[in-house]
């Protein structure tokens, strides 16, 4: 049947040919989906020629998707693309973290994760291939959207502004403040290279509903290099992972705002939506070890409680609770204190998977607050007092009450 609205946005802020080609390669081709079904009836329009007529297609101007799989478990292969900057060890732990994730939280898929590193040359090809793979697919970011107006949007402002359009060069925050997507990657790469960071500072799982599909996009995953940092690097992929599942619970705005963030919102507060991904993510990482070696995560959650006593102390937000944190007011509480909280949450219900299991599949018929409930057997406002009483705690204590999962 014939899909009578178009999905809304989703942006969260947050081998290589050697040219620049202006054909598509056989990279963009090799790795393109594919269905082998035929539905055309005589004389029925198809204009991606993807062999499906655009009354039953769900993207009919892209010819690489004809349904939609946004919010349904599927079997779609994942694309990896990586500038020739990264090392072949970063590649294929990269790679090996992502398909662990997607089998430890299930394949959210279609996905597609570029990897940016430090050379601007190599950036330079990958945003023409990545380009190549927008435009071909229909895939737009903005009004007036091409190969020439991408390739400036995703390396802007280094590559000007010709074809751009006036009023998304002089509105677009995100762009006045960071630059481009493979701009502001490629710098973050440079900075954990250039200030020696144990793991790449920057991952970001940057969209999109309208497109059907997960585009992540990581800087240089560096800490895969070391064997001290490795497993915390595997950890940060499989957070930005976990996001394709929170997000794959939204699947339109039919039921209300699925964007905004808040207590009375549909989608809850930034300190539940970080702290459970961190949470699952090193919970998810320590269960898969050989030895299901869970012990380290006590370690890390006092660490998260100390992170966060350093960023009070230098903020000057004592009187803060969990309640409070904002965008506005100590905002990287949202980890330090998110991700203690969710875990305290699970053990009170001991139940590691519960979030998979009970609340992210009724997050969107219920809203947080009646998901939250209906998961940890405790309104929201009653968790808030409970978690403050734990906060008088010294911090060995408050880690001590969090005891289930073999901790």
């Amino acid at each position: 049947m014939k899909k009578t609205y178009l999905l809304l946005a989703f942006i969260v802020y947050f081998s290589c040919s050697e040219k620049y080609e202006t054909e598509f390669s056989d990279e963009l081709i090799s790795n393109t989906r594919t269905e082998t079904a035929v539905n055309l009836t005589p004389q029925c329009s198809d204009k991606d020629n993807d062999n499906f007529c655009d009354d039953d297609d769900y993207w009919p101007l892209d010819p690489e998707m004809n349904e939609n799989l946004w919010g349904v478990k599927n079997d779609s292969e994942p694309n990896f693309y990586f500038t020739y900057d990264i090392d072949e060890a970063v590649q294929e732990a990269t790679i090996s973290s992502m398909l662990g994730a997607m089998d430890e939280f299930g394949n959210w898929g279609p996905i597609e994760l570029w990897v940016i590193g430090q050379d601007y040359e190599g950036v330079q090809m990958k945003a023409k291939s990545f380009c190549d793979i927008r435009v071909r697919r229909f895939q737009e970011f903005f009004p007036q959207f091409n190969s020439l107006s991408c390739y400036e949007f995703m390396l802007y402002p280094l590559e000007g502004e010709n074809y751009l359009p006036t009023t998304l060069v002089s509105t677009d925050q995100r762009l006045i403040s960071d630059g481009g997507y493979f701009n502001y990657y490629m710098s973050k790469s440079i900075e954990t290279i250039e200030n020696n960071w144990a793991t790449g500072f920057g991952k970001g799982l940057n969209g999109r509903r309208d497109w059907g599909m997960k585009l992540f996009i990581f800087s240089n995953p560096i800490g895969f290099l070391s064997t001290e940092n490795y497993y915390e690097e595997m950890v940060n992929v499989y957070y930005e992972y976990y996001h394709a599942l929170q997000e794959s619970a939204f699947i339109d705005e039919e039921l209300g705002d699925t964007y905004e963030f808040g207590d009375d919102t549909r989608r809850g507060p930034h300190w539940f939506y970080s702290g459970a991904s961190y949470f699952m993510a090193d919970y998810a990482v320590r269960k898969r070890e050989s030895n299901n070696n869970l012990s380290p995560i006590k370690n890390r959650l006092k660490q998260q409680f100390l992170y966060g006593e350093s960023l009070v102390e230098q903020s000057g937000c004592s009187e803060i609770t969990l309640k409070e944190i904002s965008p506005e007011n100590c905002f990287n509480l949202k980890f330090y204190w998110g991700e203690p909280a969710v875990a305290y949450l699970l053990s009170t219900i001991s139940n590691p998977n519960a979030l998979n299991e009970v609340f992210y599949p009724n997050l969107y018929q219920l809203g947080f607050k009646d998901a939250f409930e209906l998961t940890f057997n405790k309104t929201l406002e009653e968790f808030y007092t409970e978690w403050d009483s734990i906060m008088q705690k010294t911090i060995d204590e408050r880690v001590n009450l969090i005891s289930s999962f073999g901790l």
